[in-house]
């Protein structure tokens, strides 16, 4: 299934390379945070479950300046309200199970590799 997405309603500058940047990423990250959009109601959330999943794979934007990756913030998140894909929701609930179990799975890894170094 292809991802769509609309952006008609976003106010943000997505067309310059930098908005561009980040409106991909904000595109990519409703599959990461499991939300299909970003309003006025739920960008605090979305903005939550970025958080936590860039903290554990990685920010979802480059820095030139540094040559590192780099969060998303809140006030970039917030510039793409109106932002909306056909990503499934997911509650609350089912978006924390799945963190649990890609941190249990890459605990698990890390073990598996620290016996074979042994």
């Amino acid at each position: 299934m292809s991802l769509n997405y609309d952006l008609q309603n976003v106010t943000a500058d997505y067309k310059s390379d930098e908005g561009w940047a980040l409106a991909h990423a904000l595109i990519w990250g409703t599959m990461s945070v499991g939300m299909h959009s970003i309003d006025e109601k739920d960008w605090e959330e979305f903005f939550t479950r970025a958080h936590i999943v860039q903290t554990i794979h990685g920010g979802w934007l480059w820095d030139k300046e540094t040559q590192k990756a780099r969060h998303v913030t809140a006030d970039e998140i917030r510039s793409f309200i109106g932002l909306r894909t056909n990503v499934t929701n997911q509650t609350n609930a089912q978006f924390k199970n799945r963190i649990d179990r890609a941190l249990r799975d890459q605990a698990q890894q890390m073990l598996r590799m620290a016996r074979e170094n042994a």
